[in-house]
């Protein structure tokens, strides 16, 4: 097949999104390949650069092909000339490429891609509108509210609703990516600069209940309309507080246990969960799914990543590879979702 692999783009997870792209690029085989690098400018180009030129970010400096789009065809164009692709990888993490605007364009160009389309991509990007919907179908999440700038952010009424929630709290943009504006909240001295960082980011806040001392578990879904599951895995975070973009990402020193050790009755209820959560959001292809596990054995939905990471470190790779698939093997899976 001819494959597209999108990477980049305007977004807070440009680095992480080389990353993954890299790993795939190092892993695919079997398929013609064609990179489309899209700069933090949102600049779109094709480009013949290594997996290590992608993965250090240097790409950009290369000799690359500027990519323009053909509306009335349908088609990407370089030199003149439209690039013939069967399908499209897109490893676009966060904001402009996980959120629907990508997957919007693919489907405008009739182009089959890997991963959610553009309702399941909408939907699990925006954490309120996640959350109502797991909330529709009885899956437990961690009490919330939200706060919509201009409409309800009154620092008092908040710091009232949040007094009746109970500190500690999480205050997140409700749409912003990989654990980007984030803070955790122990008292009403951190509110304000914490609810300023998260509108920095989106309009709509979040603003939710830590859940004490959680086990936090990731489970890899993949398929369409009937979706299979990894086994659990945990993660251990180098940041005590918060599992944020460097723990995930770049720090390496967050530590992954596969399988994670539940007892098989909670691997199981997880697991059904992870799928309830999958068709409810109508993820099609990927995604992974993460839970917080609390002190007192509660099984809290936290959210859905519909393109999840790919590098070295990532679990949704490690997990089905874990039950013996190969990298290679799982790429080659996700491409046959996508044109099936």
């Amino acid at each position: 097949m001819k494959v597209a692999l999108i990477f980049g783009g305007k977004s807070t997870e440009y680095e992480v999104s080389c990353l993954s792209a890299a790993s795939i690029l190092s892993n695919i085989s079997g398929h013609e390949v064609s990179c489309f690098g899209i700069t933090k400018n949102g600049e779109w180009f094709l480009t013949e650069a290594s997996a290590d030129e992608i993965r250090s970010g240097k790409w950009v400096e290369l000799d690359n092909r500027p990519i323009s789009f053909d509306l009335t065809n349908k088609a990407f164009v370089v030199d003149g000339k439209a690039i013939e692709i069967d399908v499209a990888f897109p490893i676009t993490h966060g904001r402009n490429g996980e959120d629907g605007r990508l997957q919007g364009l693919l489907e405008m160009f009739d182009i089959k891609y890997v991963g959610p389309g553009v309702l399941g991509s909408a939907a699990c990007m925006d954490k309120i509108t996640a959350n109502r919907l797991f909330e529709s179908v009885g899956i437990a999440h961690a009490e919330w509210f939200s706060v919509v700038k201009g409409e309800n952010c009154d620092t008092d009424s908040v710091r009232e609703k949040v007094n009746a929630l109970g500190y500690p709290i999480f205050v997140k943009p409700s749409n912003a990516g990989s654990s980007v504006g984030i803070t955790k909240c122990f008292d009403d001295s951190e509110l304000s600069a914490a609810l300023s960082l998260a509108f920095e980011n989106d309009s709509r806040v979040i603003i939710e209940k830590s859940i004490e001392d959680p086990q936090e578990i990731e489970v890899a879904v993949m398929g369409n309309e009937y979706p299979v599951t990894s086994c659990t895995g945990r993660i251990v975070s180098s940041n005590e507080e918060i599992y944020d973009y460097d723990a995930k990402y770049l720090s390496g020193t967050s530590k992954t246990l596969i399988p994670s050790g539940l007892s098989e009755e909670v691997e199981n209820a997880v697991r059904e969960l992870a799928v309830k959560a999958y068709k409810v959001c109508d993820c099609k292809g990927m995604s992974r799914v993460d839970f917080l596990i609390g002190t007192d054995g509660k099984i809290y939905i936290n959210e859905i990543n519909t393109l999840p990471g790919f590098t070295s470190i990532s679990m949704f790779p490690a997990l089905f590879i874990a039950a013996g698939m190969t990298y290679s093997e799982l790429i080659n899976k996700l491409l046959d979702y996508a044109i099936n």
